[in-house]
């Protein structure tokens, strides 16, 4: 697969990226050059599905940023290298995102496994940014917040077991997508947003469009064992939840024209 590698001494890039030699070939979660796409990964859209799927098609010179503990073998690979972090803590609203920033920049993880479409776009040459397909996948926000509720609280100490989903939706860190692949105007800046409701489908079209191998199925999907109850999420929805739901989620509501 090809990869637009750096050679020789460290540069810094007119977009402000320093490249060391075998370091920064261009993607986070996954930039094929090959077939030349980036896939921006988003939570609780099979996005570590997607990745590992397409990990098997890549090659060593690609780059395939971490995933927390996946579920089958996955093997990260050239996401370490130095970048620009200055954009990033500018925009950052609190003390903690601005260590964890930091903290990412000195450990070299230039591409994590949800980074931003815009954070992607300030770490690669502009001409890649420009000419690979773009694409990544959103959810129902009433479906995808139900999923994650079950997710979070049987993965992560950190929540009961036992939290009520009135709590949940206080408490915890919601799988809102829209700043993954929008800028700070809010604008959609990538190729395509997948529905994740017609995952198989479109996955066709976009990977019939740019000759990645596809069957019609990811096979196995990462991490769905954790939802026992699999009601539709209409009939597990109280007129609360909902209407939560859609204030919490409505610029994703509004940007993809989600209904209950």
């Amino acid at each position: 697969m090809g990869c637009a590698g750096q050679a020789g001494f460290a540069r810094i890039t007119t977009r402000g990226t320093i490249l060391m030699p075998g370091w920064g070939r261009l993607p986070n979660m996954v930039i094929s050059h090959k077939y030349k796409f980036i896939f921006i990964k988003t939570r609780k859209t099979a996005g570590s599905s997607i990745q590992i799927y397409l990990s098997n098609l890549c090659g060593e010179n690609d780059i395939l940023s971490p995933i927390d503990r996946p579920e089958r073998p996955y093997k990260p690979r050239n996401f370490r290298g130095f970048y620009n972090p200055l954009p990033e803590i500018a925009e950052r609203q609190s003390m903690g995102h601005v260590l964890k920033t930091l903290g990412r920049f000195f450990t070299l993880k230039k591409f994590q496994s949800h980074i931003k479409a815009r954070e992607v776009r300030d770490r690669i040459p502009r001409d890649i940014w420009d000419s690979y397909y773009k694409f990544t996948v959103d959810r129902n926000p009433w479906d995808k917040t139900l999923s994650h509720y079950h997710f979070v609280r049987q993965r992560y100490k950190k929540y009961d077991e036992n939290i009520s989903f009135e709590k949940y939706l206080e408490v915890a860190d919601l799988p809102f997508n829209y700043k993954k692949y929008t800028d700070l105007d809010g604008k959609i800046i990538v190729d395509r947003v997948i529905r994740y409701e017609n995952l198989n489908e479109e996955l066709s079209e976009v990977f019939g469009m740019l000759g990645v191998p596809f069957d019609g199925t990811l096979g196995a999907t990462e991490k769905s064992h954790y939802r026992q109850d699999r009601r539709p999420y209409r009939e597990v929805y109280t007129p609360a939840w909902k209407d939560a739901v859609e204030k919490l989620f409505s610029r994703e509501i509004e940007l993809l024209g989600y209904e209950f």
